[in-house]
């Protein structure tokens, strides 16, 4: 599980308490990644529409995507517990 999730935590006992929480909404934040999920494959689907260039302001509709992307993809990363256990091992930071 990734540190961000008891990085607010002082005690360790209140970090484990935590974890066990966290992990015990595991089927709810699976569905909230199905969810995330959607929304990033509506989200691919409208960038894929030759209409969206014909607008003078596709660069900061693009730039909106953009940040809506980031935002889902850091999300879909929190909310997968699955896949924080097996990078654990590697310690990387989401990004």
């Amino acid at each position: 599980m990734y540190d961000l999730w008891t990085r607010h935590l002082n005690n360790e006992k209140d970090k484990e308490d935590f974890r066990k929480v966290v992990q015990g909404s595991k089927p709810a934040l699976k569905r909230i990644k199905e969810l995330l999920d959607q929304e990033e494959k509506a989200l691919d689907q409208t960038e894929l529409d030759p209409k969206v260039f014909d607008t003078p302001n596709w660069a900061y509709k693009q730039a909106f995507k953009n940040g809506f992307r980031k935002g889902l993809n850091i999300t879909q990363k929190l909310v997968d517990l699955d896949q924080q256990e097996t990078k654990q091992q590697n310690e990387q930071p989401i990004r």
